[in-house]
Formats: structure tokens, sequence, C-alpha cells
């Protein structure tokens, strides 16, 4: 196999190169270029292949480190970043497992970090915002056990309540209300017969 020629890929980036072959054109990480000695002219092909593969790990690597910079992510999610980056499973399988073993990825977390900064969401309406994220059912179990839907609950019905009288018509569309929220019937009628009593004194 032969390189015809290694030039750099983006002004912007110092590390990715391309390499043009008779096969094509290649993307191979600076880091790699060096740790295989690759240059201009003939080449083993598997040793051109594995850099390859080896080039695109790293820079997917880089890629999914900046994506989860700001803001956490699960791992659902990277991988469908990375695949929509034209990454095939085998560059995305092990990217993910090395942001795994260095605790970049942690779907605990994330469902934890995420049910803090919603606390105003109900049991129900969290699970499948869980799900949408790609966090594993076990995972969701573990964080919504600690989930009291009763407070969120109440404070959402004493919102739709304001100036309004507690009478049937009103019940009913609070009902209505909650219900679209997430909430469990059985909690509704809790926080109900405690309006109730509040109204009633």
């Amino acid at each position: 196999m032969i390189i015809k020629s290694i030039k750099l890929k983006n002004k912007n980036n110092s590390n990715i190169f391309v390499a043009e072959t008779e096969n094509g054109q290649f993307n191979l990480h600076s880091e790699i270029i060096v740790k295989n000695n690759i240059k201009v002219g003939q080449i083993d092909e598997d040793k051109f292949f594995k850099a390859v593969l080896e080039s695109n790990i790293l820079i997917a690597t880089e890629r999914a480190m900046k994506y989860i910079s700001t803001k956490l992510k699960t791992e659902h999610q990277i991988k469908d970043y990375l695949y929509k980056q034209g990454y095939n499973s085998q560059v995305v399988n092990p990217v993910v497992q090395k942001l795994n073993d260095y605790n970049l990825i942690n779907d605990f977390q994330f469902a934890k970090s995420y049910m803090v900064s919603n606390k105003n969401f109900s049991a129900n309406k969290l699970k499948q915002k869980l799900i949408s994220f790609g966090v594993k059912q076990s995972v969701i179990d573990e964080i919504l056990y600690e989930v009291d839907d009763f407070p969120a609950c109440q404070k959402s019905a004493r919102k739709f309540l304001k100036n309004k009288p507690l009478d049937a018509a009103t019940i009913q569309k609070l009902t209505r209300h909650l219900l679209s929220q997430g909430y469990l019937f059985d909690t509704i009628k809790t926080v109900l017969r405690t309006l109730q009593i509040e109204y009633e004194e």
C-alpha cells in the first residue's frame, strides 16, 4: 500500500491529518503518526488501517470530551452523538469504555442532577424524561425511590387554585391538570384532602 501524501486537515486543529492513498483518504491523528512512524511512501496495509482505527478512536474521544465538557450527558447520548458524527461501533464502543473507565460518564449522577434540577416534576414525568435520555431502568428505579410526589403535587395544586374557589368543577379541572403532569391518582386524592381541610379552616 502507498501513502501519496499526508496533509493537515484543518488549520484550526493541528492534530488531525489526512493521508491520501490509492484506496482513498483517511484521517490520522498526529500522535498516532508519530507513534507508528507513518510517512509518505510504501506501508504495510494492516499497520496503516490499525493506525487509522487508533486515530479515529483518539479523535472521537476528543470530540466526546468536548461534547460533555459543558453539561453532563448519558452514555446513550454520547453514543448517539458519535454515531451521528459518522463513527461506527468499532470506534464508539472503545471511546465509551474509556470515558466510563475515567468516570466521565455516570448515568446515576446525571439522573440525580436532573432530578435535583427538576424538583417540580412528578416521579412519572421524571421517569419518562430519564428514559428519553437513555438512562437504564435500574438507575431510574434507584433515583425514583427517593422521590416523594406529595410536596411537588401540592405546590402545583396551590398554584392552579390561586384565586379560585375549591368547588366541584374546579376540583375536576385540577385533577385533570395534575394527572396531565404525571401525578398518580392516589397522590392527587391525598393532596385534595389536605387542601379541602385547609379551605375549611
